[in-house]
């Protein structure tokens, strides 16, 4: 018998093994992660296909986060892989370096449209020493800082391809993923007059030895050994309730049904989910909000070259509307080992909408699209092209829209009302972000949590630091 408090987890991706790992490593309690699928790590996950070991689309491991590098460093040890970061935009016909440099950018842009965005740029520098509102979506947000035309070549079409139309976005979008303060910044970087900062480009990042998919199971085997349990194989069909918590997780583990006590739950399964096991059907205003949070599906094409490489970067960013997908990976640029030294993989990822032609199309023809565009840039000829795979993922990238702030406070409001629930992580919090906040996440949970405050004191808090991420490429 143990006097641990018992903890169980929902779902087994970084978010929830992290939150198990931290937890774990405490001492206090009795951890238990359930998994549906048959292995953990979700999309961080690495699987083996036509002779290469290949991930889920581009990853890596990178933080600014205080604390977090030393974290994954400590628990990763040699199983870690220093790499320089190589990547790229293909514009207009050229690869263009990132961070971008003065004399490769006009090259490819050519005076006339380098003068255009020097132009646009002043307009918007001139129209910021007046009264000016602050932005109301991604396309104010990006065309006060950069100026119209930057934004017609590319950001708007690379947002358009991710997240669809960017004036209906919010702001809060940009405000993530863009990491430059604005056109001045860039000016200024440009010139040589200003560095890139660990804030804004990653020179260097991590990468496990046997693909990301290491990362997680070096987490998993670290809870196991601190004690705690993993179960995949794992359907949660109830949480078991009395007042105002959650007194036991019901599932079928392996087809059997068993029943989890639990003090603490934590999940980092679909809120949509976790709500129908908490209210059902019976709170129409939590089910009016939850259910009307946006996602884009993911959509993965592996294309296999009879080539030991093609590419000098590990991934290309695509802004093109041209080309059908927005990224081009390439496993071996992070490990040469994880495939055969005479061919090579091209990951290409698209996000797409329920109902979409993309969502509908066969692998087949998604395949060809994928083809065709890497024909159209000149990196493969058809003759390179040895097969394909193709990889769909349903309501994976979270959309900020208009409305979507009212939407999580109400959601995150009706969840609190359940006194011992946490939720993590990018689909457990609606929260548009990479593995090392995941990893985070886990880390404030179990410091917090371990040292008495109460969960809803944790939510907020959570949910004030999850805020002010940012994603660093």
């Amino acid at each position: 018998m143990t006097d641990k408090q018992k903890i169980v987890v929902l779902g087994a991706g970084v978010s929830g093994l992290a939150a198990g790992y931290f937890l774990a490593r405490t001492g206090k309690y009795q951890v238990t992660v359930l998994e549906k699928a048959p292995v953990i790590g979700g999309l961080c996950g690495t699987f083996e296909k036509n002779g290469f070991m290949l991930d889920y689309g581009a990853h890596k491991l990178y933080s600014v986060i205080p604390g977090i590098m030393e974290e994954i460093q400590a628990l990763m040890g040699d199983r870690l892989l220093e790499l320089p970061k190589k990547n790229r935009l293909f514009l207009r016909g050229q690869l263009v370096d990132y961070p971008l440099r003065l004399g490769n950018l006009a090259g490819a842009l050519g005076p006339l449209m380098f003068l255009r965005i020097g132009l646009g740029f002043g307009i918007e520098i001139l129209k910021g020493l007046f009264n000016r509102k602050p932005p109301a979506s991604y396309e104010e947000y990006i065309i006060q800082r950069f100026g119209r035309p930057t934004y017609d070549l590319i950001f708007q079409p690379l947002a358009e391809k991710v997240w669809g139309d960017p004036a209906s976005l919010h702001a809060e979008m940009a405000r993530t993923r863009v990491p430059a303060s604005g056109g001045f910044e860039v000016i200024l970087k440009l010139l040589g007059l200003k560095k890139e900062t660990a804030e804004t480009n990653a020179e260097l990042f991590y990468y496990p030895r046997k693909g990301f998919g290491d990362f997680p199971n070096a987490m998993a085997e670290r809870t196991q050994q601190d004690g705690g349990k993993i179960h995949c194989n794992t359907q949660v069909t109830g949480l078991k309730q009395s007042a105002d918590k959650i007194v036991a997780v019901e599932a079928l583990v392996e087809g059997e049904k068993t029943t989890f006590p639990s003090d603490y739950v934590i999940s980092s399964i679909p809120l949509p989910l976790v709500g129908k096991l908490i209210f059902g059907e019976r709170d129409v205003q939590f089910n009016r909000a939850v259910q009307g949070l946006q996602f884009r599906h993911l959509i993965l094409v592996y294309i296999f070259l009879k080539r030991s490489l093609v590419l000098e970067d590990q991934w290309i960013f695509f802004p093109e509307k041209d080309i059908v997908f927005s990224r081009l990976f390439e496993q071996k640029q992070m490990n040469p080992e994880m495939g055969p030294s005479d061919r090579t993989v091209l990951s290409a990822d698209f996000t797409t909408t329920e109902g979409s032609e993309l969502w509908q199309a066969s692998d087949e023809e998604l395949a060809q699209k994928v083809i065709e565009g890497l024909i159209k840039t000149g990196l493969v000829d058809e003759a390179d092209v040895d097969g394909h795979y193709v990889y769909k993922q349903q309501n994976f990238y979270p959309r900020y829209d208009q409305e979507y702030v009212e939407k999580i406070k109400t959601v995150s409001q009706k969840l609190q009302q359940v006194t011992n629930l946490l939720t993590t992580g990018r689909i457990g919090m609606y929260n548009y972000n990479n593995s090392d906040h995941c990893t985070d996440m886990g880390r404030f949970i179990a410091e917090h949590l371990a040292a008495g405050e109460q969960p809803n004191v944790i939510w907020d808090k959570l949910e004030r630091r999850v805020a002010d991420y940012k994603i660093v490429d």
